[in-house]
């Protein structure tokens, strides 16, 4: 049986990649909150959704400025 999801598992030092990227399957969550309290929020790089999300923002930005280069 799998163990229950505590909600702290974004402060445990082990659980951050290169210490900015979060990393976590125990964690049923998308979007959680970055290390240093009040600096926002990251994904969870091990939910399967993480990867097309950060790709579909990364996608709209360079749309974004190449539409901007045109006018």
């Amino acid at each position: 049986m799998s163990q229950p999801f505590r909600g702290l598992d974004h402060c445990n030092p082990g659980n951050w990649k290169l210490g900015f990227v979060y990393f976590c399957r125990t964690d049923p969550r998308l979007i959680v909150p970055k290390r240093c309290r009040g600096l926002g929020w990251t994904l969870n790089f091990a939910r399967p959704l993480a990867v097309p999300c950060i790709l579909t923002v990364a996608a709209i930005v360079v749309g974004a400025l190449k539409l901007a280069g045109l006018f």
